[in-house]
């Protein structure tokens, strides 16, 4: 997988897996705009080009999942969300979604528990 998707056991019940970053970015006439993007594949970092987060080069953290760049100079309320396509006990699937902003590999297994992510200690 990408470094921007955490490992988990999660990954054997789900598909469609994707981490998207939001935020909110300031556009150059000073006004700020709601913004994202998916970083499940991205190799870098990301700036902002009036308010459109872009690709750009920049080393990767070290820990966690928040991509480096200057676009962090200039968004704010930046968060990371991890959604996946999830199998329930049923057999039946559903969409699901968990901020991992803050978390690290170490916080605990992300497992799919009857279709819904959650971090388990």
């Amino acid at each position: 997988m990408s470094r921007f998707v955490p490992n988990g056991s999660y990954q054997k019940t789900a598909s469609q897996i994707s981490s998207n970053l939001y935020g909110k970015s300031q556009r150059r006439d000073q006004t700020w705009i709601a913004s994202g993007f998916n970083i499940t594949d991205l190799s870098g970092g990301l700036v902002n080009w009036d308010g459109a987060l872009q690709p750009e080069d920049a080393s990767l953290p070290a820990t966690g999942f928040i991509p480096n760049g200057s676009y962090q100079q200039t968004t704010q309320d930046i968060s990371v969300v991890l959604t996946a396509y999830c199998q329930k006990i049923d057999r039946s699937w559903q969409w699901s979604s968990l901020d991992i902003s803050r978390y690290k590999q170490g916080d605990g297994d992300i497992a799919n528990i009857d279709g819904i992510l959650k971090i388990q200690k």
